[in-house]
């Protein structure tokens, strides 16, 4: 199980942007261009939301700062550990190192580079050379360039088109190495949060629209879900796909929808 988070991404630029590896996924998966997101926008308490399955008044992260969770609320990592799953996490945002308990990961791989292009690509060959070397029942990768891009040059500006083609480039890496491996795979790629001008975090539809693509075994191909996702959907959807049980904490649902059931 592969989960992709790229960072600031808009499903209207992702669908402008000459993305073929994404493309490829879109067309043998299910994609929904509307999915959303949760207020504040913003990078930690959408991520926080991503893995824990709830809402941000139940877990209580309302800014990039790490604080103690309002309430208990384990992470589809959390439980994947539990279960003997094999997990990776390979991130370039430091912020996110809270997302789930000391030791749920397997591998955790780190780089301070969100700020250049060749930071994502740093985290991909990563990820993709420890897939190939010990294969993870769920990979977590991150990318971060898109949403520094957009603050940089703006949301929808050139610059930022040219960073979600390469992140797509990164992803591309990593379904290289799933390819090769013996066993057959499913892969989540979505973002955290959408953006505006050079900023995101308000109510705003381009701040809180984001793209949510299923591709891989046992989904629907060429499947498009008008609405109905939101980004805490994603930790129960990801439980499923891993043969893990859902936490009765949870207030996401499975995308059942999305599932040759």
């Amino acid at each position: 199980m592969l989960l992709v988070s790229i960072d600031g991404m808009r499903p209207d630029a992702l669908r402008s942007a000459n993305t073929p590896y994404l493309d490829r996924l879109v067309a043998n998966g299910t994609v929904c261009w509307n999915a959303r997101t949760v207020m504040p926008s913003v990078t930690l308490p959408c991520h926080t939301s991503m893995l824990r399955g709830v809402d941000v008044p139940r877990h209580g992260i309302t800014s990039n700062r790490f604080s103690p969770l309002a309430r208990p609320v384990p992470s589809v990592i959390d439980v994947a550990k539990t279960h003997g799953r094999r997990t990776g996490f390979f991130f370039n945002w430091g912020e996110l190192r809270d997302l789930a308990e000391p030791g749920s990961f397997d591998v955790s791989y780190f780089v301070q580079d969100a700020h250049r292009m060749e930071g994502d690509t740093r985290v991909a060959k990563a990820a993709a050379a420890h897939q190939r070397e010990e294969p993870f029942d769920f990979l977590f990768v991150y990318l971060g360039h898109v949403d520094e891009r957009g603050h940089a040059e703006g949301w929808m500006s050139p610059g930022y088109i040219e960073a979600i083609e390469h992140a797509d480039a990164c992803v591309g890496m990593v379904l290289a190495a799933l390819d090769e491996g013996d066993r057959s795979w499913v892969a989540l790629i979505q973002s955290d949060h959408g953006g505006h001008e050079r900023s995101h975090g308000t109510e705003m539809d381009e701040d809180m629209t984001i793209p949510w693509i299923l591709s891989g075994h046992g989904v629907k191909a060429g499947n498009t879900l008008d609405g109905g996702v939101r980004i805490y959907d994603t930790c129960p959807t990801l439980a499923h796909l891993l043969g893990l049980p859902a936490a009765r904490e949870w207030d996401g649902r499975i995308v059942g929808e999305a599932l040759d059931l």
